[in-house]
């Protein structure tokens, strides 16, 4: 097929809802192949023939993900990113699609790093499971991706707000893989990163609104606004998972220093540090508070305990759990996981629910929900037979 056939049909593909709108899955798949065949032979020294077999691929590597189909997808996302990547150093918009590529081949490269519900499925915390090698080796390349990707829009021109919005999302983005690779700390910097840089780029929106008369303080937010403030909201989701899971000295009190530690968050990061055992004036002097101030959050802010007693008859059988009260959930004020933990293996050691000698048992408690065995605050093992 000729050149300027083949970027007449590739046209077609992307007006008039061409772009796949009503098409079963089969059809859409043999249409984006069909365009990758007619583009591919004109793309060698065409830059903009080569963006667009990169956009074709990236469509392809989407529609392999979505069905299930990791493997094509990161086949299909690496020609993407082949092909985006010398535009990209030519025009702007070239670069965008080339950003964009690399993201999408890092979401694809991490997937085993999340659960079903897309939240990190591994804790990295004490002896807990960790993911094969050929994960956490895709995991790193998703990273690099991502990096790159942040590399791209910051490398644009920030006076446009689609370029200042595209770093934000990719702030948030690599928050995203550093947090599947076990590093909340940096996961929450990043968080913060995007999340202001989402809140400069609305603040200027509405300015602009407001100077041509277009909207008024109070008036129903625009469309992008709309989108904006939904980004927000799960970013400040996200933020406040990952405090929750951030060390004190090397987490919470670095961010704090760094000024990557929001106000509005300081109580739950106080509350976090409680938690893990840190007393109330190693609190105010690491996050730069007031002792009473400190002393005032723990009083006033209690947190969910959650615990689980399992059993299990030997080793390499089933944990089985038990029954209430060894599990359960209750709120707790200024204490640490450790204390309530304690408590509770003190109550169960003289319980008449306690199982025989040979039988192993082990404890786990959780701050506000019941997760996975080594994303627990405090966990405690008894050996069969030990009797204190």
């Amino acid at each position: 097929m000729e050149r300027t056939a083949a970027l007449r049909l590739d046209a077609e593909w992307t007006t008039g809802g061409g772009v796949g709108i009503g098409l079963t899955s089969a059809e859409r798949h043999r249409t984006l192949v069909r365009l990758i065949d007619a583009l591919a032979p004109h793309a060698d020294g065409d830059p903009s023939v080569a963006a667009r077999l990169g956009l074709r691929y990236a469509e392809l590597a989407r529609h392999h993900f979505e069905a299930g189909r990791r493997a094509p997808a990161l086949s299909a996302a690496g020609e993407a990113v082949r092909h985006c990547a010398g535009p990209a150093r030519h025009d702007p918009e070239h670069a965008r699609w080339y950003a964009r590529a690399l993201t999408s081949r890092a979401i694809y490269l991490a997937h085993p790093l999340s659960d079903e519900l897309g939240l990190p499925r591994y804790a990295f915390r004490g002896p807990g499971s960790r993911p094969s090698s050929a994960v956490r080796a895709d995991g790193f390349a998703a990273l690099a991706a991502t990096r790159r990707a942040v590399a791209v829009w910051a490398g644009l021109d920030q006076a446009e707000p689609g370029n200042r919005e595209g770093l934000a999302q990719a702030y948030a983005f690599l928050g995203d893989r550093l947090e599947e690779l076990g590093d909340p700390v940096e996961a929450a910097a990043w968080a913060v990163r995007a999340e202001r840089g989402l809140c400069a780029l609305r603040a200027d929106d509405r300015d602009d609104l407001r100077a041509v008369g277009d909207a008024a303080p109070g008036e129903p937010k625009p469309g992008r606004d709309g989108l904006h403030t939904a980004l927000l909201e799960h970013l400040g989701d996200q933020l406040e998972r990952r405090l929750r899971r951030c060390p004190f000295a090397d987490g919470l009190a670095r961010l704090r220093a760094d000024d990557l530690l929001p106000e509005r968050l300081l109580p739950l990061a106080v509350l976090a540090a409680r938690i893990d055992g840190v007393e109330a004036g190693a609190i105010a002097d690491g996050l730069r508070l007031a002792l009473p101030e400190v002393e005032r959050v723990l009083r006033a802010r209690s947190w969910r305990a959650v615990w689980r007693f399992d059993t299990r008859d030997a080793d390499g059988a089933p944990w089985t759990p038990m029954a209430y009260p060894w599990r359960g959930a209750t709120a707790v004020t200024d204490r640490s996981a450790a204390a309530v933990g304690a408590d509770l293996t003190d109550a169960f050691l003289t319980s008449p629910d306690r199982p025989p000698a040979p039988v192993h048992w082990r404890l786990a408690v959780w701050w506000e929900d019941e997760d996975h065995l080594d994303a627990a605050r405090f966990r405690h093992d008894r050996t069969p037979g030990a009797r204190s």
